[in-house]
């Protein structure tokens, strides 16, 4: 008998007995991920003379970077004010990496790229402007395409 117990206990064990499945259900886990995206670095700029200071007609330019991220297709676009210093009005205009006042990342993909935003500032004549201290605001506006 001791030996039948033994012989059965072994039979269990090596062969496993597996119960058999009543039922059973799936189901599809998903999610949507919402388009993103950050702008990063964008810091105040000077802009300097590239001929004579304060002469009728002179340049001034400077740019800044920064870092445009998303993970998905989006456009960047600028707007910005002439330089100001209360009362008189200096030409200015702007480019985002040096071609126009929008830029379009690649469709259907994501981005994670520096990027410049540049400024130029014309004098008008001598007297059309005063000497002294000018400044204006850019703002870089992020959104879906």
């Amino acid at each position: 008998m001791k030996k039948s117990l033994i012989a059965l206990s072994l039979a269990l064990t090596a062969s496993p007995v597996f119960a058999a499945d009543l039922d059973s259900d799936s189901a599809t886990v998903s999610m949507d991920v919402a388009l993103y995206a950050s702008l990063t670095g964008l810091d105040d700029f000077t802009l300097t003379a590239d001929s004579t200071d304060g002469a009728a007609g002179s340049t001034y330019s400077g740019s800044d970077t920064y870092n445009l991220e998303s993970n998905g297709q989006v456009r960047v676009t600028m707007t910005g004010s002439d330089l100001s210093n209360g009362s008189d009005t200096v030409s200015t205009s702007y480019s985002l990496d040096g071609s126009g006042m929008t830029y379009d990342t690649t469709a259907d993909s994501v981005h994670n790229q520096s990027h410049s935003v540049a400024a130029v500032a014309t004098l008008g004549d001598i007297s059309a402007q005063k000497a002294g201290a000018y400044s204006g605001d850019i703002t870089l506006t992020v959104s879906a395409i």
